[in-house]
């Protein structure tokens, strides 16, 4: 803070206002998807944003899913919401034909 510029209280003390960095996000909900009853002959999208190991676990879910239903399909997703285009991103999801999508996204 510049010691000329700085708001002063009636005891000679700088005032510091403290600012949050994070920018305001545009965001519009979206709701939640109805459940299928079954997933047998569903395509199911499998949406990994390169976190650590969450690759690891997608293929686990594909594995333990085409295990319990029967002709199940999968799409692969690597790339997704970023700011603004996440609107672009969920339509292509959407045109994708996929009837669900599991998200690995943790740390």
């Amino acid at each position: 803070m510049d010691p000329k510029t700085a708001v002063r209280d009636g005891k000679g003390l700088a005032t510091l206002r403290v600012l949050n960095p994070v920018a305001a996000r545009k965001f519009r909900p979206v709701a939640p998807a109805k459940r299928h009853a079954d997933l047998s002959g569903k395509k199911i999208g499998l949406y990994w944003n390169y976190k650590k190991h969450g690759d690891v676990a997608l293929r686990r879910v594909k594995e333990l899913l085409s295990g319990r239903y029967e002709g199940m399909r999968f799409e692969w997703f690597e790339t997704g919401p970023v700011n603004e285009a996440a609107e672009e991103w969920l339509e292509s999801v959407r045109l994708s034909g996929v009837q669900g999508v599991v998200a690995a996204t943790g740390d």
